[in-house]
């Protein structure tokens, strides 16, 4: 690997994947190698700019880490992800534009792209192989059996937990991850989330609403402990069809037929195993009439991740707060009502909350609207304070 420090001894940035960074352990292309010899990702080393270090964050070995090059750099990778992203699709083939909205909806506070603008699959763009290819896969391996894998290995009893770390902790390790299966934003994991709980919050809703909207994708931190077989890489170009991705009931029949409101790429169930299985392709497959939407089993994802780690550690939220966690992603159930049958007359209390959250969730996803991380986290450091404090089992 060639030097990275420059002539007048300030260190340079060079495309490179021989290192981990040496704080987050994790590895990137864009890296900072120091004097020192330790190197550093560019999420890493934006916190030290943002503090104008000048010593190694591992040994304290001096140097000159010119923070306005890194700004730069930051800013020239944001901007060339923000161009990848651009044309994205927003919906599945054959979905209607807005799935959740009325034909006449307003624009939340904050939201500057038009309401019809989200979730259209259907547009020609250079991500449209991405995004299809990612539902393919997910419908293909995303069967009873490997839900059930899963749950077993981001088990939390007995002490089974993968590591400790704080919510904010948590956010810092996000910042290196790329979701490939959400078109409509190419912001930080942390922007996006605190534009959706500014929303809420401008809309009054209590503040255990707020952190949801705050903490509802922190179950991507999966990929820390993912691989390619199981399709959790935390990559652009990786497999993450059990990160994200809208999410179905496995263990009875499939979303299939004509296109429909939350349903996105039918075409590819057929690709799946459970579905040429007779005890598993009804309307019911393994489960009974009105069985409750608790009791039903969903293809893996961050939503049902986070669920269960929110459960181990306590965190103090209503039931309201923990449906909106684990079925948000679950737009067959929550839009296109394919399980009404499976459902309890209390479910219709979850799935108004759902819908509720999803329209901040959805509808903020925008990177014309700015948002000050450094200004608001104060306050919501206070609401993880009050609900999910300390070190955490993840």
């Amino acid at each position: 690997m060639a030097s990275l420090i420059g002539m007048d001894g300030r260190a340079t940035l060079e495309e490179t994947t021989d290192l981990p960074c040496s704080i987050c352990l994790l590895d990137s292309r864009s890296q900072v190698r120091l004097r020192c010899g330790h190197a550093f990702c560019g999420a890493c080393l934006k916190q030290c700019a943002a503090h104008d270090l000048a010593s190694c964050p591992q040994c304290r070995a001096p140097h000159l880490l010119d923070p306005d090059v890194l700004r730069s750099k930051i800013d020239e990778y944001r901007k060339q992800y923000r161009q990848w992203r651009e044309g994205g699709a927003t919906g599945a083939r054959g979905e209607v534009a807005a799935v959740t909205a009325p034909p006449a909806a307003k624009k939340l506070d904050g939201q500057c792209k038009e309401t019809k603008d989200f979730r259209d699959y259907d547009a020609e763009h250079e991500r449209k192989e991405t995004v299809e290819r990612h539902y393919r896969d997910m419908r293909t391996h995303q069967t009873v059996a490997f839900v059930k894998k899963m749950h077993a290995k981001y088990d939390f009893s007995e002490g089974k937990e993968r590591c400790h770390m704080t919510v904010q902790e948590c956010f810092r390790v996000l910042e290196n991850y790329v979701d490939s299966s959400d078109p409509d934003v190419g912001l930080p994991n942390i922007v996006h989330m605190l534009q959706t709980a500014e929303a809420i919050r401008a809309a009054g809703h209590p503040d255990w609403f707020q952190l949801v909207g705050l903490i509802h994708d922190m179950g991507k931190i999966m990929y820390l402990w993912g691989c390619a077989e199981d399709g959790q890489v935390g990559t652009a170009d990786g497999p993450q069809w059990a990160l994200g991705g809208d999410t179905w009931v496995v263990g009875c029949a499939l979303p299939s037929g004509d296109a429909r409101p939350g349903v996105v790429y039918p075409q590819f169930s057929s690709l799946n195993p459970d579905a040429r299985d007779p005890a598993l392709n009804t309307p019911c497959g393994m489960y009974e009439p009105g069985c409750g939407i608790d009791n039903l089993l969903f293809a893996y994802g961050h939503d049902e991740y986070l669920y269960q780690m929110c459960t181990a550690n306590g965190v103090k939220l209503p039931k309201a707060g923990f449906d909106m966690i684990r079925y948000h992603s679950a737009y067959p159930w929550h839009t296109g009502r394919m399980y009404d049958h499976l459902m309890k007359p209390e479910d219709h209390e979850a799935l108004k909350w759902v819908l509720e959250f999803n329209t901040f969730d959805l509808y903020t996803k925008d990177e014309d609207n700015v948002i000050d991380v450094e200004k608001l986290w104060p306050y919501y450091q206070g609401l993880i304070d009050k609900y999910m404090p300390g070190k955490l089992k993840w």
